[in-house]
């Protein structure tokens, strides 16, 4: 496309956009364009940003998570570079039809313009996601110590006992929102405070870059020139000798000059094995914490968040069934969330314990051979010639009732979990009424030998196919 023509373009929206979308369609398949980009209006263009109005936060969240690189690649394709991209939230007044809009206009972060391996320039930005802030961080038992602790940084960062802070605890439970929002909290009180976000690889690949380039000493005046310095994933450290070296003196000049360096690891500091012994001494200089598993009372806050968050209502058996079955990984149930808010929004599905089960099939991807209710269910449903959802149906059938009752026995007898997560697994039933199936059975099985029998037979069935 001629320069003349690039120029008009960025100066009249109207032209734009549609070029812009045309370059998209051609990227995706008709379905996905249809339900994400034919509700987009683009409402501002000019030489730095685009302003897009889309249904509600949810769709933002959505367009963001999914397609930022192919919107930066069509906007770069038609008006010749990158631009911000800002999201505007459509107000119920503007849209009097729409079941989506939010309260009011709300802006949400921009898209970020990809940008090189290195900055070659080395011009700062912080890299940091402006949505991780400590009030949407749901704090449990699980991690108000390392709550409080990231919290007293950013308060007062480089002036605590805690330097460097290294938060430590296994994927998807929130390392990385806390770390960020460390650095979104110190902004907020001072705007002038220099902030960097990187993770590990990209500390070193701009390092290597740097080699390259023979631009070691620009590389680490500019890491050495941070307030504050977040690192994610040290482990990834891991058998690096010469970026560990150049981290150890990145680290020695900050911890030297008063400047705050917070770091997350998959592990505790004593087990990072192939990270040489002189780092991991200065780790031990500030504050190590942990970040455990959530709870269920915290998986289930998480939820209720992210529902208001979305401005989307969804029925809270839903919430509790998803909760109860997710409960290594805060990505993991956000994501399941994620998807059935997808499926209410676009598909008009109504957003059910059914569509909640199918969802965690596919996000947990259970090994077959591992026993949990799910399958004590479907064994059940075999023994006794029923189908899996009438023993989770409300149905009083005699032998759909007995069929019931032994598979909520069995999963008291053969997993871990609370009879208040078994009725969730059972048609959302109380924990009363899985007392009442355990008892009959039990009495059963005291007064008949034939049912005893086959419990027994039943029973070591499982147990032997684990």
């Amino acid at each position: 496309m001629a320069q003349n023509s690039l120029a008009q373009l960025s100066t009249q929206p109207d032209n734009a956009w549609p070029a812009i979308l045309d370059v998209i369609k051609q990227n995706i398949n008709i379905r996905s364009f249809t339900t994400w980009f034919a509700p987009i209006n683009l409402i501002h263009l000019d030489e730095s940003y685009l302003e897009l109005e889309v249904p509600n936060r949810f769709f933002s969240e959505w367009i963001e998570n999914h397609y930022n690189e192919l919107i930066q690649n069509a906007v770069t394709q038609i008006l010749g570079d990158s631009k911000k991209i800002l999201f505007t939230v459509k107000s119920k007044e503007s849209t009097p039809d729409s079941p989506y809009g939010a309260q009011d206009w709300v802006k949400s972060e921009e898209i970020k313009p990809v940008t090189p391996s290195v900055q070659s320039d080395y011009v700062f930005s912080t890299r940091i996601n402006e949505r991780y802030h400590f009030d949407n961080f749901i704090v449990g038992d699980n991690n108000n110590f390392a709550s409080a602790a990231a919290r007293a940084v950013g308060d007062a960062p480089g002036k605590t006992n805690y330097n460097p802070l290294i938060i430590y605890g296994r994927t998807g439970l929130g390392k990385t929102h806390l770390i960020q929002a460390i650095g979104n909290h110190a902004r907020l009180n001072n705007p002038d405070t220099k902030v960097y976000y990187a993770s590990s690889e990209t500390f070193t690949s701009h390092f290597i870059s740097a080699i390259q380039k023979n631009k070691v000493a620009e590389f680490s005046a500019f890491y050495r020139s941070c307030d504050i310095l977040l690192i994610d994933d040290i482990q990834f450290f891991s058998n690096k000798g010469k970026t560990q070296e150049e981290f150890f003196h990145t680290f020695n000049d900050l911890h030297q000059n008063g400047k705050q360096i917070v770091l997350t690891s998959d592990r505790p500091i004593n087990e990072l094995n192939a990270l040489e012994e002189r780092l991991i001494s200065r780790f031990k200089w500030g504050l190590v914490v942990d970040i455990q598993p959530p709870d269920f009372e915290t998986r289930l806050a998480i939820l209720r968040r992210k529902c208001d968050e979305s401005e989307l209502d969804i029925p809270e058996d839903v919430l509790e069934y998803l909760a109860v079955n997710l409960v290594d990984n805060v990505r993991e149930l956000e994501g399941a969330l994620t998807k059935i808010m997808a499926q209410v929004t676009f598909t008009a599905a109504e957003p059910t314990i059914d569509l909640a089960r199918g969802i965690v099939t596919e996000i947990a991807k259970p090994d077959q051979h591992i026993l949990n209710i799910d399958t004590i269910v479907q064994y059940c449903s075999k023994v006794f010639e029923v189908s899996a959802d009438q023993i989770r149906a409300k149905t009083r059938k005699k032998n759909i009732v007995e069929a019931r009752k032994v598979a909520m026995y069995l999963s008291k007898e053969l997993t871990k979990h609370s009879l208040v997560t078994i009725g969730l697994h059972f048609g959302g039933r109380d924990h009363s009424t899985v007392i009442h199936a355990i008892e009959s059975v039990n009495e059963r099985m005291r007064t008949e030998p034939t049912f005893r029998s086959k419990i027994e037979s039943m029973k070591k069935h499982m147990e032997y196919n684990r």
